[in-house]
């Protein structure tokens, strides 16, 4: 494929190139190359194109939406959070990876869920169960003598590294919480 056909492609299916990068596996600088003819393009690049033009427009779109929504998927990584309400406020750290978020905060309360991608909104959907330990005490005001839970639903915007929110506790108060990202997952050694 020649750049000039590779331009015409990239312009026909409504890519840019860093959504045609990302899509290839490749990075924005070696598409710019490949357009400019100052590189070659391969041939497994050159075989996905040709075999991806010949889907129906409709399974091209879902592709297409599929790798850009991954710019509005919730960073992988270790999370601050802060929250309060009533009683007083907290601390603790979360941990976002590949669809499941767990952590702990300072007195103790485990954090255990999942989160998604909604792709109309492109924000990401939390649901986590919050446990505490017994006589723990939330920032809401409750404390029981033995170990029990409740489950916040929010929603945050993944294009931002920190942010706020607030939900209900489940007997009234108000709670509100920020996040922040602090630093993304280690490869395994």
């Amino acid at each position: 494929m020649e750049p000039n056909e590779l331009r015409k492609t990239l312009s026909e299916l409504g890519l840019q190139q860093n959504d045609f990068a990302d899509m290839t596996g490749v990075t924005p600088r070696a598409v710019t190359l490949w357009l400019a003819g100052e590189r070659g393009i391969p041939g497994a690049v050159d075989a996905y194109l040709r075999v991806f033009r010949q889907l129906p427009p409709d399974l091209q779109k879902i592709e297409i939406d599929r790798f850009k929504m991954k710019e509005n998927i919730m960073r992988t990584g270790m999370y601050g959070i802060t929250f309060g309400s009533v009683a007083g406020w907290g601390e603790g750290v979360l941990v976002f990876d590949e669809g499941r978020v767990f952590g702990i905060d300072a007195g103790r309360a485990r954090y255990d869920g999942i989160y998604s991608a909604d792709p109309k909104t492109g924000l990401i959907n939390l649901k986590v169960r919050v446990t505490f330990p017994p006589n723990g005490l939330a920032v809401f005001g409750e404390s029981r003598p033995y170990e029990w839970s409740f489950e916040i639903i929010a929603t945050i915007d993944p294009t931002k590294p920190k942010g706020a929110m607030s939900f209900p506790s489940p007997f009234g108060p108000i709670i509100k919480a920020e996040y922040e990202f602090l630093r993304p997952l280690a490869e395994a050694a």
